[in-house]
């Protein structure tokens, strides 16, 4: 394909597209062209070589911040799962990025929730049974924290708090290191 320049009345004209310089346009397939794969129209600039990713993804400046705390959530309910085996077997955990309705919570002087427990629903004719579940707010947990391991330490605090109200029971029983370690 080459370039094609024209001067008229509009000034210089170039375009890519196969033209004629009558006005009207010629398509690829009129004058014999197809159009090229999307591999041979990518760029290389410069001669080096085609764009890849910027850093490797095993690399773990590849990770987002909502990756790394998907797995802080992950690594807080298996040691709870271990803790609890038959308690927590069905339990879901789930990460959001904001409570619903925070701009209401807000406004009324509250402290954003940091995450909520929903209890086993049994199932009815109209709707099917939903499992018990422990749900965690990314965004408020992150606002609290100045460094990452902060943010571990008030996951797994705040998934220890979720768990004992789940099932009902003191915090310390939930988890006997729980704030053991902690510096006051």
């Amino acid at each position: 394909m080459k370039f094609n320049a024209s001067h008229g009345a509009e000034g210089l004209r170039i375009s890519l597209e196969p033209e004629k310089f009558d006005g009207g346009s010629a398509s690829p397939s009129s004058a014999g062209l197809s159009p090229r794969p999307f591999a041979q129209r990518r760029r290389n600039r410069h001669g080096r070589g085609f764009r890849g990713p910027l850093i490797p993804p095993a690399l773990p400046g590849s990770r987002t911040r909502s990756e790394k705390f998907d797995d802080l959530v992950v690594d807080s309910a298996e040691r709870m799962r271990t803790l609890w085996p038959t308690a927590l077997a069905t339990v879901e955990y789930l990460v959001e990025e904001v409570p619903e309705q925070l701009e209401a919570i807000i406004a009324s002087g509250a402290q954003a929730p940091l995450g909520k427990y929903e209890q086993a629903v049994p199932a009815t004719p109209d709707a099917p049974a939903t499992p018990p579940s422990i749900i965690i707010y990314r965004h408020p947990i992150e606002a609290l924290c100045d460094t990452a391991p902060q943010v571990r330490e008030l996951v797994h605090e705040v998934m220890v708090d979720q768990v004992a109200g789940l099932l009902n029971v003191d915090p310390d029983t939930v988890d006997p290191l729980f704030r053991r370690y902690r510096k006051r």
